[in-house]
């Protein structure tokens, strides 16, 4: 059962101060001198829970600390009290009727007789929960901050909350090899430490950004408390003042050294790399020449004996005569058409190796003046066959080697008669289109075409896939096709079916160097040729 206090006795001013505090916004309790509640105000009751009935002569220890509250800290409040001292903003944590944890602010002073002895006690209270939550969520995600900026090797110099003065937080002394520490520290402090050969060029950043405004931002090295070098980016904006600038407030400083030696090691590796590719690239182009010089002598040198084994095949011949019998003279043919067959070979690889010890001329070439000029060859060469020749009318400009371009054209348009000689008359088309990046060209022909599974071998040296008693050749054309054509930068490739004739594809790319790619259509009604 509450105890009931005469508060008669009080003195009048704080009835009077009973009349106001009713009204604050703020806890107020009045205790006697053995601090037991005499009265408290309905902010009080609205705050906690407690109503003057639940509190009334009981000592606030006895229905407002709980677990959480700090004993230490209680019984200080408690020996403070009875030395008759005044209480000033002493935190603690209370409870709520409900059992809620709460924060308290506390404000505690006596009242005191004339005689100097202590009447009662006026607590002013205030719930600073969540204040206290505030700062203990900013105190969490500063620490994550802290951090999250150690692991990415960021520091800050930045202003003080309740001053103009900056600090360094704890990543840039660790950067510089220091103890962390609360005393103020500027960025002209940290500038001490920048290395004396990038000092300059760091001060005339700053300048510059202080005359436009623009963020600094700029690397340069440090020299830590070891006098060991390490590198840091430093990013800020400089404070807009009146009618000018002065340096930032706040200074992000990031080591960057690990960044830099990678950085440093990729550059050593490439540096490395190119050394080997280029040592490499020397040994293959020696290599490449030597097998080429000796390609050239081997196929030079094999010239003579053939004519030699040509001409006693047939002075074996015309002097064994019809006696011998025909079998005699059969085998003089075939030792003479072997001879030739050899030769054909020996003249391709001739062919192929000039090609890789001549340069390229590239310039602009006038294809269909090409392609018309090697079918005029063809037709005196196969007259006697009928013969379809279906060409596009404006086959372009392009750049190239006139040459070997003429090579390419000649290979391709006399393997596609060659392939189609069985046919009751040969059919060859020539066409082109615009490609990404340059001109696609295809030679069609209704030949015997050949297995698509085999289509990797076509451009290989001295492939065939067609046995030589049904196509004569050497096996050496298309692969001559190939190499001119990787050599402009392009590619060849073919597509067909058994049966069904073959296709042949050049793609040249257009070359920024010389002339673009052009369409010659305003030609197209002189250059249409159809003939049997």
């Amino acid at each position: 059962m509450a105890h009931e206090f005469d508060t008669s006795a009080l003195p009048s001013g704080l009835a009077a101060l009973k009349a106001i505090a009713e009204h604050s916004g703020n806890m107020v309790v009045l205790t006697d001198r053995q601090r037991r509640i005499v009265w408290v105000n309905q902010a009080y009751t609205r705050g906690t829970g407690w109503t003057l009935a639940d509190c009334a002569g009981k000592r606030a220890a006895e229905f407002l600390h709980g677990p959480l509250t700090d004993k230490l800290e209680a019984a200080r409040l408690s020996g403070r009290l009875m030395r008759g001292e005044s209480i000033s903003n002493f935190e603690l944590t209370n409870y709520k009727k409900s059992g809620e944890p709460f924060t308290v602010s506390i404000n505690i002073d006596p009242v005191r007789e004339r005689t100097g002895e202590v009447q009662c006690y006026i607590s002013i209270q205030s719930d600073v929960s969540q204040r206290r939550q505030s700062e203990l969520e900013l105190a969490q995600l500063r620490q994550r901050l802290e951090q999250a900026q150690r692991l990415a090797g960021i520091g800050r110099i930045e202003p003080q909350m309740r001053s103009d003065q900056t600090r360094w937080s704890s990543q840039v002394f660790r950067l510089l090899g220091q103890v962390p520490d609360e005393e103020p520290r500027s960025f002209s402090d940290f500038m001490r430490h920048v290395h004396p050969d990038d000092l300059p060029a760091l001060e005339r950043s700053v300048q510059a950004a202080l005359e436009t405004g623009d963020e600094v931002d700029v690397e340069f090295r440090v020299l830590d408390a070891a006098k060991q070098c390490r590198w840091v980016r430093c990013r800020g904006v400089p404070h807009a003042e009146a009618a000018r600038y002065t340096l930032p407030r706040s200074w992000m400083i990031q080591d960057i050294s690990s960044y830099r030696q990678r950085m440093q090691d990729e550059s050593q590796r490439s540096e490395e790399l190119e050394r080997t590719v280029q040592a490499r690239t020397h040994q293959l182009q020696e290599s490449n020449r030597a097998l080429e010089a000796f390609s050239y002598s081997l196929a030079h040198d094999l010239r003579s004996p053939l004519r030699h084994m040509t001409s006693f095949a047939e002075l074996l011949k015309e002097g064994l005569g019809p006696a011998a019998g025909p079998d005699c003279q059969l085998y003089c043919d075939k030792i003479v058409q072997a001879a030739a067959r050899m030769h054909s070979l020996v003249d391709g690889m001739l062919s192929f190796a000039r090609l890789g010890n001549a340069g390229m001329h590239v310039r602009t070439v006038d294809v269909n003046a090409v392609v018309r000029e090697v079918v005029q060859e063809l037709k005196r060469d196969f007259g006697w066959r009928p013969v379809v020749w279906r060409i596009a009318p404006d086959l372009p400009l392009v750049s190239a080697d006139p040459v070997l371009l003429r090579e390419v054209w000649v290979n391709l348009l006399n393997n596609a008669l060659k392939y189609s000689a069985q046919r009751e008359r040969s059919e060859v088309e020539v066409g082109w289109r615009a490609s990404a990046g340059g001109c696609e060209f295809w030679v069609r022909d209704n030949g015997v075409g050949f297995n698509p599974d085999h289509a990797g071998k076509l451009f290989g040296m001295f492939q065939r896939l067609h046995r030589e008693l049904h196509f004569e050749g050497t096996g050496i054309g298309l692969a001559l096709v190939r190499r001119i054509v990787e050599g402009h930068g392009g590619r060849v490739w073919a597509s067909s079916q058994t049966g069904q004739g073959a296709c042949f594809y050049v793609f040249l790319p257009q070359r920024d160097a010389y002339a673009p790619v052009l369409s010659l259509a305003g030609e197209a009604e002189g250059r249409a040729t159809s003939a049997d």
